[in-house]
């Protein structure tokens, strides 16, 4: 028996028990239900399964949706109602939209445009990084995709200008990028597709791509800021590095004029934002917006059915869907209730200022990514312990959830967050590893924690805390 078949097994079983002992050991109270207890009973059979990694994520949550139905706490219409919401169709659009955008090709013509602007010196190419990052964010919803695209550039920049692989130099390029290709796209509705995810998990709470930046741009804007003062100063070499980047020239070149695929890929992708930016005004939903765009990519040729099956990315889609519909119960089973009565008086001292709950929420979750792997098994959690808190005490569901996503981003373990290991090992053998990755984790968790602490009076002002 394979040690995977055996981690699977011992964690499906251990879930059951912990399910079956929570669902029918407490006693029923004025708070708590007989139905409360099943419902925190499959949340626990989940949360063992996420968090031993028994099942994949997508697995775990169909199991325990199916586990509801079993202690009959909803029928299948209440089990299934977020796949028929605006979040599920909102990830389908920019999933199916990111494939696309890469098909197009203009996403590579744009970046390399704007890395051949800058001198071949360390400081110029961190700011060609940055610049090409901060470009393409708000045009690309896929993180990946982005990231992915500018990778192999970075270890023939860091070969080009002369830093050594895993010196500062080095760590200070694949920072510049990393931030602005993979981290800053939450700043927008049509950065990231973790954004749509996001919202689903805010309980109700609805965005337009101008509301949803109008709640980031503080945070947006010093993270840019403490990102390119990390890399220019702290990451800055000793000596002098200068070398020549005529080979991004090159390349640029080489992509020869304009082809038919990217003009209409730029047309599909400027209508879309233009959609995004304007849907106040016309009220057409945002995941529609997506979808129309993902019909234009098949009309022009540039996507295909089997792309669409293969590329889909449809596991996650399963996985938000499911995931927020078995949240739902945490109301209508009064679990909300009653953990707000019992973790009330707890979490009153950090919950009393917005100042206060901010940097508690970046340390706890800091501490817990260490033994929790998934990181949306995380945000559920936090959500659960948190979340019937908030409203009592003046904070929206926005600043749990977005601090939350944003601190379980980081990459101090490789077992935490093995995008990021791919993402480096794209790089090739030029630039760096990933214990020298590692040390701009520890960098990213303060410039975090001292964006989200900034856009606090944002959020007050607006209404939010």
């Amino acid at each position: 028996m394979s040690k995977q078949m055996k981690k699977t097994i011992f964690g499906i079983l251990g879930g059951i028990v912990l399910m079956l002992l929570i669902a029918y050991l407490p006693p029923e109270t004025e708070m708590m239900s007989r139905q409360g207890w099943q419902y925190l009973g499959c949340f626990g059979f989940l949360l063992t399964c996420l968090i031993s990694g028994a099942l994949p994520d997508w697995v775990a949550t169909l199991a325990t949706m199916v586990m509801l139905l079993v202690f009959k706490l909803g029928k299948v219409a209440d089990v299934t109602v977020e796949f028929s919401g605006t979040t599920v169709w909102l990830c389908i659009g920019v999933f199916i939209m990111s494939v696309g955008i890469n098909n197009s090709g203009f996403m590579k013509r744009l970046a390399l445009w704007v890395l051949t602007k800058f001198p071949g010196t360390y400081r110029g190419q961190v700011t060609a990084m940055m610049l090409a990052g901060i470009i393409t964010t708000p045009m690309i919803p896929s993180s990946y995709a982005k990231t992915s695209i500018m990778a192999p550039l970075i270890g023939q920049v860091c070969e080009a200008v002369g830093a050594e692989p895993n010196s500062k130099a080095a760590r200070g390029l694949w920072f510049a990028n990393f931030m602005g290709t993979y981290i800053l796209g939450i700043a927008f509705m049509s950065g990231s597709a973790f954004v749509a995810l996001m919202i689903g998990f805010m309980q109700g709470l609805a965005f337009t791509w101008g509301s949803w930046l109008k709640c980031t741009i503080v945070w947006y804007l010093v993270l840019i800021v403490l990102t390119y003062l990390y890399c220019t100063i702290i990451c800055k070499p000793k000596e002098k590095l200068a070398g020549d980047v005529t080979f991004l020239k090159e390349q640029y070149k080489a992509l020869g004029a304009i082809s038919k695929k990217e003009k209409q890929g730029i047309i599909i992708v400027a209508i879309a934002i233009i959609l995004w930016i304007t849907q106040k005004l016309h009220g057409v939903d945002a995941g529609f917006v997506a979808i129309a765009a993902d019909v234009a990519f098949f009309a022009a040729g540039l996507l295909t059915a089997p792309e669409a099956n293969a590329k889909g990315q449809w596991t996650l889609v399963v996985f938000i869907g499911g995931i927020l519909s078995i949240a739902k119960f945490i109301n209508t089973t009064g679990v909300s209730a009653w953990l707000a009565s019992l973790l009330g008086p707890i979490f009153a001292p950090i919950m009393s200022s917005p100042y206060i709950f901010v940097p508690c929420l970046c340390i706890i979750t800091f501490a817990l990514r260490y033994v929790i792997v998934s990181q949306t098994c995380m945000l559920t959690m936090m959500i659960a312990i948190f979340g019937p808190l908030m409203e009592a005490h003046g904070m929206s569901m926005f600043i749990l959830v977005f601090v939350e996503w944003l601190c379980g981003t980081y990459w101090n373990t490789a077992y935490g967050n093995p995008s990021v290991v791919g993402f480096i090992k794209m790089t090739g053998d030029k630039c760096v590893d990933y214990p020298c990755a590692q040390k701009a984790s520890y960098a990213y968790m303060v410039i975090t924690i001292i964006a989200m602490l900034a856009s606090v009076p944002l959020w007050q002002a607006i209404g939010l805390c």
